[in-house]
């Protein structure tokens, strides 16, 4: 009886590790872009304020 219960907290372990992989990488991604978008504003900005533009 006590080895079931590793065997049922390690398939749950397992069941959690995917969920945080699949939702991980998303969150990731778009935490790329939002920062990717914000320096391409800047870098526009800073070109801008060069020509006398902006």
């Amino acid at each position: 009886m006590c080895a079931e219960k590793p065997e049922l907290a390690a398939t749950g372990d397992v069941g959690r590790l995917k969920a945080a992989t699949t939702v991980g990488p998303a969150k990731g991604t778009l935490m790329n872009s939002i920062i990717y978008l914000v320096g391409l504003v800047v870098v526009v900005l800073f070109i801008l304020s060069l020509l006398g533009l902006r």
